[in-house]
C-alpha cells in the first residue's frame, strides 16, 4: 500500500511541483490549501491553516479517507509586500506568524502523534527560507522562517527516538507567485550573486523534498538544506 504524504500550500508552484514529484515516487498525495478546489491530479482538502482545529479536522479527514499519514510537507507560507518594520502592524506580524510556524507546529504535532501511536516511522519536511538565514528587508518574514529552521532541528531531536525524520530546505528565490513579488532589482542581484547565474525553478525545490522524505536520505535529520544556486 503507497505511503500517503500530505503537501500544504499544493496550489503554489512549489507546492503543485512537490505533489507532482512524490506521485511519480509512488505516494499517494493529497494537497491541502485555502483554496475551494485544488490542482492536480491527486486529492485535494481545502483548509485555512491559520484555524488550527480546522487544520487538525482536516488532517483527521485525510487519515480517515486514505489512512495513516506517513509524509508531511509544510509548504504553505505566506510573505508581505510594502511597508518595513517601522510600518508593520500587530495583525500583519499575527498572520505571518500563524501560517509560516503556528500551522506547521501543529500539523506535525499532528501527524508525529498518529505516527508514534501507529508505532510508524514517518518524514517531515519543512520549508524554511534562506531568509531565516541572512536575514531580510520584511523582518516578520524572515524571522518567521528562522523559527521554522530552529523547530526543525528541534523536532528532529524529540521524535528520532520514534523514528521520525525532519528536516527543512531553506530555498534562494525561486519562480513563483512569491518570487514574481521581488522587486526587478532584487531579482537582478540575486542573479548575479548566484552561484548558477539564475532564479530557481520549483521542481528543482520538489525534487528535495522528495529526496529528503525518501529512504536514500534515512540518515538525514534536523538538517536545513540550502537550495539557492550558491546565494547564500
Amino acid at each position: 500500500m503507497a505511503k500517503v504524504a500530505v503537501v500544504t500550500g499544493a496550489n503554489g508552484r512549489i507546492g503543485e511541483a512537490t505533489c507532482q514529484r512524490l506521485a511519480q515516487s509512488g505516494y499517494t498525495v493529497v494537497g491541502i490549501d485555502r483554496g475551494p478546489t485544488g490542482i492536480g491530479n491527486w486529492a485535494y482538502y481545502p483548509c485555512d491553516l491559520i484555524d488550527v482545529d480546522a487544520l487538525r479536522e482536516t488532517l483527521a479527514r485525510i487519515e480517515a479517507d486514505h489512512g495513516l499519514i506517513r509524509v508531511l510537507h509544510n509548504n504553505a507560507g505566506i510573505y508581505h509586500t510594502g511597508g518595513n518594520f517601522l510600518e508593520h502592524t500587530p495583525e500583519l506580524f499575527d498572520t505571518t506568524m500563524d501560517v509560516n510556524i503556528r500551522a506547521p507546529y501543529f500539523a506535525a504535532q499532528f501527524v508525529a502523534k498518529r505516527l508514534i501511536a501507529a508505532g510508524e516511522s514517518g518524514a517531515i519536511v519543512n520549508t524554511a527560507s534562506m531568509a531565516g538565514v541572512l536575514g531580510s528587508m520584511q523582518i516578520d518574514y524572515a524571522a518567521s522562517k528562522a523559527a521554522v529552521i530552529n523547530m526543525t532541528k528541534s523536532l528532529a531531536r524529540s521524535l528520532g527516538r520514534y523514528n521520525i525524520r525532519v528536516n527543512a530546505i531553506a530555498p534562494g528565490l525561486i519562480e513563483t507567485a512569491m518570487g514574481a513579488q521581488a522587486h526587478p532589482g532584487v531579482r537582478k542581484s540575486v542573479e548575479a550573486s548566484s552561484s548558477l547565474r539564475r532564479i530557481g525553478q520549483p521542481e528543482e525545490i520538489a525534487s528535495v523534498v522528495n529526496f529528503l522524505v525518501s529512504d536514500d536520505a534515512s540518515y538525514i535529520t534536523g538538517t536545513t538544506l540550502d537550495v539557492s544556486g550558491g546565494t547564500g
